[in-house]
């Protein structure tokens, strides 16, 4: 009887979940310049200095009292970590600890086949709802679940939001809702971003908020889809520039591309979204430059402001991915500084210089990122699963957390705009042990961090004005000027001057419809334009002569766009401007 009752015991046991119920400890830095010391005071020897974000799994969370020789440096004790095998010491006001006693264990039935299915691949029952939407949708997409690091640790969540919210780790847009920015961090970052809350970082941490068509992409593994062929994927990174001021002005920007993918083995849409989110539309909206490439792509940057570095030009030199452009000031010097050292340029040949830095931008994040174990845009930001244990919650590409829900609207408007959405994508999405049973009812994507719609515009390189959206080239498609827009966290709808919903390239009189924190609808301008064609030609010249005439008068955006060279009449000089242009001796800028 006790053998029988031994043999049904050991059958329930080996037919469990597969479930970890050790006490698991994380300690995350919290502050600068921190030691670990052989002991738990100031006056024990320095072992090693650490960084914020860095962690450590502990052994207990018992507080060692201060030993610190006069001056009490740490009244509330230290935590004893372990460095590369041997025990120290931290102060306990430089260290966050999260204790996870034991996983729960989501016992929620799965109905359908598709429940099921998730369920057999690790995802809890908050996520199915998510992924069998877009499973049911999309029947070709795959979603794979990363549950543990490659020493089968699962990662705690608050511990992960601890070590993102330190301060200096992220930012989020200064005009971001109040709670999500972080007050009390008094660190500087650019222009118009602050540093984000724990708040914010609990939002955008949570794969959950992003379990829809769109934001889905962010979790797209970067590695080229085999499933794509390369023409189909160019076409896609097509879309993503469309006829944006940085392809006009670097027509073989995406062959450049699709070769740096075929050589390397990055995606061309991780490629290509990167950069857009990087650098926009790459036009200088302000300063003695305005109008012309930004100077980290234009390869003239000694020559523009005559700086040399140790002696040598910068000009013919390239970054496309603002490598080593940090937070603060000069930070297309430093890309470029960056690119003169690593050899992405410099021989005059301005193609070849533009592939030599293009390959060398994508074999950086292919080594230094998706071979690291940050393979996709919210791993780049967010990295809980490194191949190195000791760099996680280091390491970030960019500290915007608001980045990855940019890239994948650009990755997700170009698939669909090239026809190559029902491709079998690859979708890589961490489960977080200890996280919330229901997914943050907060706002969704599109809804946080809401900006007015000038904010909108000129932080995507348009210009604003009380009523019109101006500084948009002949030939850019709804799709471009959409995507940026939404990727500055509002949604937009464009229409033509009848309210119906267009799809094809911006005219004159279209109207722009921003979503943000009011509503907002503006008319496009595109100089030269007068007649609402999306064009500039000979109606264009008909248009400005019969309103200078008097025999019909222009009004709204297109007397705005009659205006040609802008100086709050229409004249002969306009007509100059447009005739000019048409017949290509000088061309109208925008």
């Amino acid at each position: 009887m006790n053998k029988k009752r031994l043999f049904i015991f050991l059958l329930l046991w080996m037919t469990m979940p597969n479930m970890v119920f050790a006490r698991t400890i994380t300690g995350v830095v919290s502050g600068t310049g921190v030691y670990v010391r052989t002991g738990p005071g100031t006056n024990n020897d320095k072992i090693k200095m650490v960084s914020t974000g860095e962690s450590f799994t502990m052994s207990t969370d018992e507080l060692f009292k201060d030993e610190s020789i006069g001056t009490n440096n740490c009244p509330n004790g230290w935590y004893k970590v372990n460095v590369n095998g041997q025990d120290g010491y931290i102060c306990s006001n430089y260290l966050k600890v999260s204790v996870v006693d034991e996983p729960k264990v989501d016992d929620t039935e799965a109905r359908t086949e598709c429940e099921k299915e998730m369920k057999e691949k690790g995802f809890p029952s908050s996520y199915w709802n998510g992924l069998c939407s877009l499973k049911l949708a999309h029947p070709t997409w795959n979603f794979e679940a990363e549950v543990t690091d490659k020493n089968g640790n699962v990662i705690d969540f608050n511990a992960s939001v601890n070590a993102f919210s330190s301060c200096g780790s992220s930012t989020i847009k200064s005009s971001s809702r109040s709670d999500y920015i972080d007050t009390t961090c008094t660190k500087k970052f650019d222009s118009g971003y602050s540093a984000a809350s724990r708040e914010a970082i609990k939002y955008y941490l949570d794969p959950r908020n992003f379990l829809n068509e769109k934001n889905i992409f962010m979790f797209e593994n970067y590695k080229t889809n085999t499933g794509i062929n390369a023409e189909d994927y160019k076409r896609a990174a097509d879309k993503v520039f469309n006829n944006n001021f940085l392809v006009q002005n670097i027509p073989s920007l995406t062959e450049f591309i699709k070769n740096s993918s075929l050589n390397i083995g990055v995606s061309q849409m991780a490629i290509s979204s990167r950069i857009k989110q990087e650098l926009g539309s790459a036009k200088l909206t302000s300063g003695t430059y305005s109008g012309k490439l930004y100077s980290c792509v234009s390869g003239n940057y000694t020559t523009r402001y005559g700086y040399l570095y140790n002696g040598a030009s910068l000009d013919n030199y390239y970054n496309f991915f603002n490598i080593a452009a940090y937070d603060g000031s000069n930070v297309t010097q430093k890309a470029l500084i960056y690119a003169f050292n690593h050899g992405w340029g410099g021989t005059g040949n301005m193609d070849a210089d533009r592939q030599t830095a293009m390959n060398g931008g994508t074999e950086f994040i292919n080594k230094n990122y998706v071979n690291a174990g940050q393979d996709t845009a919210y791993y780049q930001k967010f990295n809980v699963f490194p191949e190195k244990i000791e760099n996680r919650y280091l390491h970030p590409y960019m500290t915007n957390v608001e980045a990855p829900v940019g890239e994948s609207t650009i990755m997700y408007n170009a698939y669909k705009a090239a026809g190559i959405l029902e491709s079998s994508f690859n979708f890589i999405i961490p489960v977080y042990a200890n996280m919330d049973e229901l997914v943050d009812p907060g706002d969704k994507p599109d809804e946080v961090g809401k900006v007015d719609a000038s904010v909108a515009v000129i932080s995507s390189g348009y210009r604003y004005e009380i009523g019109f959206i101006s500084n948009i080239e002949v030939g850019t498609s709804v799709s471009d000027l959409k995507g940026n827009l939404e990727s500055k966290g509002v949604s937009v709808v464009i229409t033509d001057p009848s309210g119906n919903v267009v799809d094809d390239i911006l005219k004159t009189g279209y109207k722009v419809t921003i979503s943000g924190n009011t509503i907002e609808t503006l008319e496009i301008v595109i100089y030269g334009d007068a007649s609402g064609d999306g064009e500039i030609n000979a109606l264009d010249l008909l248009k400005v002569q019969k309103d200078i005439l008097g025999t019909s008068k222009l009004s709204g955006a297109y007397k705005k766009a009659a205006d040609a060279s802008k100086d709050g009449a229409i004249n002969a000089l306009d007509l100059l401007k447009i005739q000019k242009n048409i017949l290509g001796t000088a061309k109208l800028e925008q």
